[in-house]
């Protein structure tokens, strides 16, 4: 079950890369373009498309300068998501609210119809908005569009965010851009025959885990990683618990950043969720050092609460963790997957720097593969 799937997003995925080469190249150029010209530049998502949005904003030498637009009411378990998306009007509000003007550029995944989706698009245009959209269709939608397992539609998502990123850098650097996504495509390939050929069978203790213990499925990631929940939370089981705390998401990176700070914060989640030693907590973190994280691992350790890792195993481990105890994340779990990312994450180098994080694609594959095989043993 888990290679089939796992090998079934790599067809999918090299489906993707071949024939969206020219959308890829279009979009990233332009993007550079945009940002030459001192124009404002904003990523646009509604609900599971925001993860392109959210992948294309700054993070990890990204361009400081894109706007991420994926308000916290347009997330899927917002209980706002289900009006707003059928609210045409709403688009006025988020264009004001945003300040978004003419000549101002937006970029979009687009993978469902909505009256917002379509209203946006439809004001943004006639105010002068330039609008790029990258568009999927579903097995059953136009046949003239790539189609797209929605199992696959996570990774998808942030490749295809890292994919226009490398060309913007490599169009900004003068460099030829479909040969930086071909370098790119090198790295994510090599990424996911890794994953597959070492990591499932953590992905299998887990599972094996929850069904001997009988508990629940509960996913935090902080900062950047809170995608994992982002996923989880779209999956209607209510052995899977995401923990959806707005200080822990993207949407105020410096309140994100202060709270993987706090030690005291572990204990508060531990009680208000009431954490118990038959419980699975999965957590991801790119470089597994931080102070809340690695307390809240250890308080559950010490509880006999079984904790999962996904991590940087190239990176952790040579890294200082910021915890009084010196402890990184794989030190304190009992099951650990590793992204299989390079160290520090980013995999290209353009124009002298570090470009295109990976992590957040193996991140998703784990937890799509995990929940599909939860399923799978739900109904066996």
């Amino acid at each position: 079950m888990l290679k089939e799937n796992c090998r079934q997003f790599q067809k999918c995925w090299l489906g993707w890369a071949e024939t969206q080469m020219d959308c890829f190249v279009r979009i990233g150029t332009r993007l550079a373009e945009g940002l030459n010209e001192g124009r404002h530049v904003f990523a646009f998502g509604i609900g599971e498309d925001h993860l392109f949005a959210e992948e294309l904003t700054a993070r990890l030498q990204g361009h400081a300068e894109v706007i991420g637009l994926f308000p916290q009411e347009l997330m899927t378990y917002d209980r706002r998501y289900s009006a707003l998306i059928q609210c045409p009007e709403y688009a006025k509000v988020l264009i004001q609210a945003w300040g978004i003007q003419r000549h101002d550029l937006v970029l979009t995944f687009h993978s469902q119809d909505t009256p917002l989706y379509a209203a946006m698009e439809k004001h943004c245009r006639r105010l002068g908005i330039e609008w790029l959209a990258l568009e999927v269709s579903r097995q059953d939608g136009n046949p003239n569009l790539f189609a797209v397992e929605q199992l696959f539609l996570p990774m998808l998502q942030t490749y295809v965010a890292q994919a226009v990123n490398a060309v913007s850098f490599a169009v900004q650097a003068g460099l030829e851009p479909s040969g930086v996504v071909h370098q790119l495509n090198k790295v994510v390939l090599d990424i996911l025959e890794q994953f597959e050929q070492t990591q499932l069978g953590s992905i299998e203790k887990i599972a094996q885990e929850l069904m001997r213990k009988q508990g629940r499925l509960i996913v935090m990631g902080s900062g950047h990683s809170h995608m994992l929940q982002d996923l989880m939370a779209g999956i209607h089981n209510n052995k899977i618990i995401p923990i959806l705390e707005s200080e822990l998401m993207v949407f105020d990176p410096v309140q994100s950043g202060w709270t993987q700070k706090q030690r005291d914060y572990a204990q508060m989640l531990i009680d208000k969720y009431k954490i118990q030693p038959q419980d699975v907590f999965l957590m991801p973190s790119n470089t597994g050092k931080s102070v809340m994280n690695v307390e809240l691992a250890r308080l559950l350790w010490s509880n006999k609460t079984t904790v999962a890792v996904i991590t940087n195993m190239k990176q952790s481990p040579v890294i200082k963790s910021d915890h009084p105890s010196g402890r990184r994340l794989f030190e304190t779990a009992d099951i650990v997957i590793d992204n299989c990312c390079v160290n520090k994450d980013a995999c290209l180098e353009l124009d002298g720097q570090r470009r295109c994080p990976l992590s957040s694609m193996t991140v998703l594959l784990s937890g799509v593969l995990l929940t599909a095989l939860l399923a799978e043993n739900e109904e066996g």
